[in-house]
């Protein structure tokens, strides 16, 4: 039980969520009788379909004292995401907190308050490497979400670098961000655990979340100030609230110490701006092939402007400009035996080092990333408002902002409300972070203006962001202010 590796915690609290609490003792207790549970299912695969909660923890780290493959399940999918993770990883056995599970699954009572269980029948075993205890699903940026396979020594290497790297006293970690979000199973649960801390949880509705959007953001800064954590873990645009709510009077707890931000690009300059505010915030750089972090800038060794240092767990070289990582590997994707054990990660990031921090430059593959860290293929979300046959031309944007939009050519003369009615009716079948927020009829055709398009028509990007950044700026102002107005309210 390395979650239980002082004696001199036993009576400390390990879990609270909401009026309950756990000690380290009792944690190991819970999670034993859960093991137990579930080497009696005679199952090798089981999914985690459940909102922030102790249960959630306990049953990862029960799959991990039983060997079992832990499949956590992102509450921000959409039903068919959900299903395809289900069959992909030939899940046994789905653990949720009511009996409508995921996937139109009937669910029956366990023998563990608020945690309901369906049994699946699997229909083709799935191809996973040997020593493989989880399976963390990228957001899916063509649709289908891809398997990354960690081994548990992995994970606990990465949390372990954290933990020594971050080196607080007397943890008091709030997660913020969903569990199934591996940044957060590591870095807010692993590394709190392995030097005697407190985790406090919450659901959704608490954190102010739908799916993957804040849109209670009053809900989030008042949680925060309730439990005075000392540390949290943000995406950029988590990081953007802040700073916006500290502007209009919000008064950050004290008892922060260190506030993570990662999982996307981060503004040139924010990390700045929180700092000038009296907020530690700290940028770090990650990806699930490496279990997580890779880099990270910390109290005691930091460069603002950069994405860290390289954590020793990981080995770092350049070629070509692309990042490529070598060490504390996963173990290859799900059904796609190819890739199982490999040498090296190609990253498709551009970078540089400096004195050992990193640098993130670009990106060689064409996928957004947004404010919330979901990654995006901008082809895919254009291929299915194209298959309408409403649009000639169709550019989605949303790198670094917390939703996609879209440049359109209509095919025909339709008006405003009929092409919002068919981005309406393309969304419903879009999982919620790639759906499209915002969009701009374009008065002329790409092909028509001069640089916008390759000799065979296609899309020169980075061009055209750059024509119509002036008209694409104001369409997320209304985002902001409506933000502002919610926070203003609540402050």
């Amino acid at each position: 039980m390395w979650y239980f590796s002082s004696p001199e915690w036993a009576n400390n609290v390990a879990l609270i969520q909401q009026d309950k609490k756990l000690t380290y003792q009792a944690l190991a207790n819970a999670v034993t009788a859960r093991k137990n549970w579930l080497i009696e299912q005679q199952v090798s695969r089981v999914a985690i379909a459940m909102d922030n909660t102790i249960e959630w923890v306990l049953f990862d780290l029960a799959c991990q004292d039983a060997e079992l493959c832990c499949v956590p399940v992102p509450s921000f999918f959409s039903p068919q995401q959900t299903a395809h993770l289900l069959n992909e990883s030939g899940i046994e056995l789905m653990l949720t907190q009511d009996n409508n599970s995921p996937a139109n699954h009937d669910a029956t009572d366990s023998p563990f308050e608020g945690v309901y269980v369906s049994r699946l029948t699997v229909q083709n075993k799935p191809q996973i490497p040997t020593g493989t205890h989880k399976i963390t699903f990228t957001s899916g940026t063509t649709g289908n979400p891809k398997g990354v396979c960690l081994s548990n020594e992995s994970q606990l290497n990465v949390a372990h670098s954290l933990a020594k790297a971050v080196a607080l006293q007397d943890v008091r970690h709030l997660c913020l961000l969903p569990l199934a979000t591996l940044l957060e199973n590591i870095a807010g649960i692993y590394s709190p655990l392995l030097v005697g801390g407190t985790i406090i949880l919450a659901n959704q509705e608490e954190r102010g979340f739908s799916g993957s959007r804040l849109t209670q953001p009053q809900q989030l800064l008042a949680l925060i100030s309730q439990q005075q954590p000392t540390s949290l873990i943000l995406v950029p645009e988590l990081l953007s609230l802040f700073l916006g709510a500290c502007l209009q009077g919000w008064k950050p707890p004290t008892s922060l110490q260190f506030i993570a931000v990662g999982g996307g690009k981060v503004a040139a300059g924010l990390v700045q701006k929180a700092h000038a505010l009296g907020l530690p915030v700290y940028q770090g750089y990650g990806l699930s092939e490496c279990a997580s972090v890779v880099s990270l800038n910390t109290p005691a060794q930091q460069d603002q402007a950069s994405a860290g240092a390289v954590l020793p767990h990981n080995q770092l070289h350049i070629e070509q400009g692309e990042l490529v990582i070598t060490g504390n590997l996963f173990l290859g994707y799900l059904n796609q035996p190819e890739s199982f054990y490999p040498k090296e990660v190609r990253t498709g990031d551009l970078v540089s080092l400096t004195n050992g921090f990193l640098n993130i430059d670009g990106r060689q593959k064409n996928i957004i990333i947004n404010s919330f860290g979901r990654n995006v293929s901008p082809e895919w979300v254009e291929a299915e408002l194209m298959a309408t046959g409403y649009f000639r031309e169709v550019l989605v944007f949303g790198e670094a902002r917390p939703y996609c939009g879209a440049l359109l050519s209509p095919a025909a003369n339709i008006t405003e409300e009929q092409i919002q009615h068919v981005i309406s009716m393309v969304n419903q079948h879009l999982p919620d972070y790639a759906r499209i927020g915002t969009w701009l009829p374009l008065e002329q055709p790409l092909m028509t203006i001069p640089g916008m398009v390759t000799a065979t028509g296609k899309p020169i990007r980075h061009k055209i962001l750059v024509h119509f950044a002036d008209q694409i700026e104001p369409l997320y102002q209304n985002t902001f202010s409506q933000l502002n107005t919610a926070l203003g309210e609540s402050l």
